[in-house]
């Protein structure tokens, strides 16, 4: 079974996007420890759907969120010939655990 849960820091705004005739809204989320010490990782996750479109709207920079999901891998051949394998979360849920900021307010975000 492929499932992970995280916890962590939205890095930045929320991308949503129309694909296979559905929403996909994809962000990063910092999880683990800050400073010189390492530890620190960044993963994509991706939403897909209502849950998508919820995100969109919520998930803004500097939240902070648990997601449950699957991990998924895509590879491709850089301009190089070297093969890169990125790694991402496709969420089947996202938790906020904070309020959102008055600037998401104001964008038209809800407060969940």
């Amino acid at each position: 079974m492929n499932t992970i849960t995280i916890t962590g820091r939205v890095e930045n705004d929320p991308i949503r996007k129309e694909a296979n005739d559905s929403v996909v809204t994809t962000f990063r989320l910092a999880s683990g420890r800050s400073g010189n010490r390492g530890g620190r990782l960044w993963i994509d996750i991706d939403a897909w759907g209502q849950l998508g479109g919820t995100a969109a709207r919520s998930a803004t920079k500097g939240r902070t969120v648990v997601v449950n999901g699957r991990l998924q891998a895509r590879s491709y051949e850089n301009r190089d010939g070297d093969k890169i394998t990125v790694w991402s979360i496709v969420a089947s849920d996202i938790e906020y655990l904070d309020k959102p900021t008055r600037h998401a307010r104001s964008n038209g975000a809800p407060a969940s």
